[in-house]
């Protein structure tokens, strides 16, 4: 990809990370950034501080290892983070639910 775009491997990477650009394996459903979304306009707008990790108990790996869907989000790491940003218990279990009769846009 750097080659056809004329770019060093490196600045690729750089640009996938500050787009926060999900590279690799995900996981089926990231509800991680759908509670994100349910408390931000733009979840990318979001930057977790060392306050956010010591209160919610996921370290810094861990939080974008789940941001990025390379891993599962916990029941309970679902609802510190789900605490943490103020978000009902409502509001958590709807962005939890499946959308079974909305379409698709591809």
């Amino acid at each position: 990809m750097a080659k056809e775009l004329g770019r060093t491997p490196m600045s690729v990477r750089q640009f996938t990370i500050r787009k926060r650009m999900t590279v690799g394996c995900t996981v089926k459903r990231n509800i991680l950034q759908e509670l994100l979304k349910t408390a931000f306009k733009h979840p990318e707008d979001f930057h977790p501080s060392k306050t956010f990790y010591k209160e919610t108990g996921i370290g810094q790996k861990r939080f974008w290892t789940l941001y990025y869907g390379h891993k599962a989000v916990t029941q309970k790491e679902y609802y510190a983070v789900a605490d943490y940003l103020g978000v009902t218990l409502e509001e958590a279990f709807a962005s939890r639910q499946l959308n079974l009769f909305e379409e698709e846009n591809p």
